[in-house]
């Protein structure tokens, strides 16, 4: 049995990309990882490939049918995100996928042991206050999925699965049923509320690491942050965690958006620059 991770990036999310890769190599030095293009454009982040030791998918034709799909939701705009559901057809036979506007503080290996008991896991779920994130409120009246469904409601920027549970082909060939609740999703967050809708509707056991760590009373086990809220302080390139006692990654998602578009101060731009600052590497 393989294991391996992917990552999701371009040449657009250089800088960030070599954040992520510093990090996640000084944790996971001898994991298989792969690149998955988020779009054509990605000379220079592949170009990167021997020093961090990674492979870059060559399926072209399963990323396109990503993309076809990405277009159907967003009026015929394709929307690099989409490319995550080709992770099911990669070679890793059970994998993590993180998000590329991420540090990585901690080993996944721990994160493998759970799929004994679950076909997906994520990082956060269950949580009402992200649940706009993925569904908007007439969801509920759709009838289409239970309230149980509705709110597992989970961040994808980390996914621990393993191959063959999902097929970008077979979603295009079912894509009626999603595609109809596209007015109850929050697509600004792209792929999110699809891929909550193929997890929920799978038939397969879901969960997350909060909901894990709370069911099993175990605080230890590691958490992602999200660097919008307080999460603690940094000291010499290392968290001080607030929330909890083990931090698996730090997640800025949207942030690096919401700096460009209105300006301000990375939030924990320290920890970033510490990882980014490992490597002169430079377009």
């Amino acid at each position: 049995m393989q294991r391996g991770a992917y990552f999701l990036a371009n040449d657009a999310i250089f800088e960030q990309t070599v954040g992520f890769l510093n990090s996640f190599r000084l944790h996971n030095p001898t994991i298989p990882l792969c690149l998955v293009p988020f779009s054509d454009e990605h000379s220079h982040v592949s170009a990167l490939a021997a020093r961090y030791d990674f492979t870059v998918w060559r399926d072209d034709g399963i990323l396109r049918r990503c993309d076809e799909i990405s277009r159907r939701f967003h009026d015929g705009r394709t929307m690099g995100q989409y490319r995550k559901l080709a992770i099911w057809k990669g070679p890793f036979d059970e994998f993590v996928y993180i998000d590329s506007d991420t540090i990585v503080l901690d080993s996944v290996d721990f994160t493998f042991d759970h799929l004994s008991r679950h076909d997906f896991v994520t990082s956060h779920s269950n949580i009402p206050r992200i649940r706009h994130w993925v569904w908007r409120d007439s969801i509920y009246r759709t009838e289409a999925l239970s309230a149980e469904q509705i709110e597992y409601a989970t961040n994808t920027g980390f996914l621990v699965s393993r191959a063959g549970l999902l097929d970008p082909s077979t979603v295009w060939q079912n894509l009626a049923a999603p595609l109809s609740l596209a007015p109850h999703m929050e697509l600004l967050c792209r792929e999110q509320p699809l891929l909550n809708y193929l997890i929920v509707t799978s038939g397969r056991p879901y969960s997350s690491l909060s909901v894990i760590a709370a069911e099993r009373n175990d605080p230890d086990i590691p958490q992602e942050q999200w660097a919008g809220h307080d999460i603690g302080r940094v000291e010499a390139g290392r968290l001080i965690p607030s929330q909890v006692n083990r931090v698996l990654l730090v997640h800025w998602a949207g942030e690096w958006h919401r700096i460009r578009t209105e300006g301000g101060t990375l939030p924990y731009y320290d920890l970033w620059q510490h990882y980014r600052a490992m490597s002169g590497d430079e377009r």
